[in-house]
């Protein structure tokens, strides 16, 4: 095979190795997760804040026991704030709460449709009253059986009061996914297309956003959405970091027969795996560490975790590969009798025969290490479906970067570089250059330590088929180390974490392994 088709069919192995990668293991975010991450980023134009207004009411009558129960909010403002130097100026600073919804509206009008204007504040006001009363009446129904069922009862939020505001807060991260999905999470935008429909009634047509425009809305959304898999937990919480949100969304739990019911692997390894990283981060938290260092702790304890199981389950593989090392000289010097075996059949023979002996008189089984790869291979996979939907690991950051960030992203927002950002992108640096270095030095220690041992028992004589035997070792080799190097760079921060403390891991193993199977062969 020719050097460039050699590199053509790695370069195709490395982009087959991303894509089936990224298409493993399932999501965990559910409907109602999506909704809500949906709302982090557009949660209307409409800010709920303390002022002189009172008396904003929302009731529900129980059918069974003929109650009434009622919301009401008092000291408060619904403000709409730079919506109409949003709208008219295209405002995209990082503090504009319409910046998002200015996207899709920019998107929108690039292509020619239809869109919102200054006239359509009324819609959006009132889009925004429908939700509000959609989320009250479902807090109280929710809270029925928690409240006196034997007489009316009546929720009180005063937004003058930081508890009750932080309160009224809780109720709305609890159902604004609402706006998008149905309380069963059974069909998304249902609740959307409602609300909409019952806003036309009352405001003018001409006020109103056009179809083309609802159509670049809820694609726009849609992939906000589809962009985070972070929804892999066992507790329900607020985490990460969506849009607006900056204290996080509300996740719900996932139990071990959700993950079933995503497939095989999902509930094989995927959630275990999960379950791992929730405790010991949940443990380290309770130690005071903070977030971001919690994250990280939890990842490499995982990590530790996996490789010191993976060792056991493969231990014997492991020696038989450094057995083989050990019987480089013997192997070489077999080669060297038979320089032709690669154009000969009957030397080819010979020299297998030979082979087959040493390898049966040393217990040793030359296919051993590709069986520890096909093993670690579905594992790999199932922990990078772990990571990368881990709710626990995308609070706060480690060194200013956040572990749900892909390397990437961090590197190429030139926000990142500065103090604002946190300076994420020279965590980011270093984090990918010490996780390239330490897994090229994993992947080629055996090849040089088999280099080595072979060079005691060369002679003037060569072997074509020992030579074609490596080079094609070393392409494969690379191949894996690009796919590696560059999945790193492009997955989240948590999987380049991974690869580090693994391939340290990895480096010691072998070192390890190689010392005392010399010693033996020696003794």
């Amino acid at each position: 095979m020719k050097k460039g088709t050699k590199i053509g069919v790695g370069a195709a192995l490395l982009l087959l190795g991303v894509t089936a990668l990224s298409g493993c293991t399932q999501s965990f975010c559910s409907a109602t997760d999506s909704a809500r991450i949906m709302y982090a980023f557009e949660p209307g134009i409409t800010r709920y804040e303390a002022g002189s207004l009172n008396g904003y009411e929302v009731s529900y009558t129980d059918n069974e026991t003929g109650y009434t129960y009622k919301y009401v909010i008092n000291n408060y403002n619904f403000n709409v704030a730079n919506w109409d130097t949003t709208v008219k100026g295209f405002s995209f600073g990082e503090k504009d709460h319409l910046k998002y919804l200015n996207t899709i509206i920019s998107t929108s009008r690039s292509n020619g449709y239809v869109t919102i204007g200054e006239e359509s504040r009324e819609y959006y006001q009132l889009f925004d009253q429908y939700l509000l009363d959609m989320v009250l009446e479902h807090t109280l129904v929710a809270n029925v059986k928690a409240l006196d069922t034997t007489a009316d009862r009546t929720i009180t939020r005063d937004f003058s009061n930081e508890k009750d505001l932080a309160m009224f807060d809780r109720d709305l991260s609890r159902y604004s996914y609402l706006k998008f999905v149905k309380a069963d999470g059974a069909k998304m935008w249902a609740n959307y297309e409602l609300i909409d429909t019952e806003v036309r009634k009352t405001v003018p047509s001409d006020h109103c956003p056009s179809t083309d425009f609802f159509s670049v809305y809820k694609s726009k959304l849609n992939n906000y959405a589809a962009t985070y898999r972070t929804c892999l937990t066992t507790k329900e919480d607020k985490y990460g970091s969506y849009g607006y949100s900056t204290n996080g969304v509300l996740i719900g739990a996932k139990s071990w027969g959700d993950a079933w019911g995503k497939g095989f692997f999902e509930g094989l390894l995927v959630y275990p795996i999960g379950w791992l990283i929730d405790q010991i981060v949940s443990g380290f938290r309770g130690t005071g560490a903070s977030a971001g260092g919690a994250a990280f702790l939890g990842i490499v304890f995982v990590t530790l975790i996996i490789r010191s199981i993976m060792l056991l389950a493969t231990i014997k593989q492991s020696t038989s590969a450094a057995k083989m090392n050990e019987l480089q000289p013997e192997i070489t010097k077999i080669q060297n009798k038979h320089p032709n075996a690669n154009e000969n059949p009957r030397e080819r023979e010979l020299m297998g025969e030979e082979m087959r002996k040493l390898y049966k008189k040393h217990n040793v089984n030359p296919f051993m290490s590709l069986i520890v790869m096909i093993v670690q291979f579905p594992v790999f996979i199932c922990v990078w479906g772990a990571l990368s939907g881990s709710s626990a690991i995308t609070n706060g950051s480690f060194l200013g970067l956040s572990l749900s960030l892909s390397i990437k992203d961090a590197l190429f927002d030139a926000a990142n570089w500065g103090a604002a950002g946190g300076y994420s992108a020279v965590t980011a640096l270093f984090l990918f250059l010490f996780m390239a270095g330490a897994q090229t030095l994993s992947m080629l220690l055996p090849q040089w330590i088999q280099k080595k041992k072979a060079k005691k028992g060369e002679n003037l004589v060569k072997n074509t088929s020992q030579q074609s035997q490596n080079r094609t070792m070393k392409i494969f080799t690379y191949v894996m180390l690009a796919m590696i190097i560059f999945m790193g760079f492009s997955l989240v921060s948590a999987m380049g974490i991974y690869w580090f403390v693994g391939a340290i891991f990895s480096i010691i193993q072998t070192l390890v392994t190689q010392y005392f199977t010399s010693k033996k062969t020696r003794r």
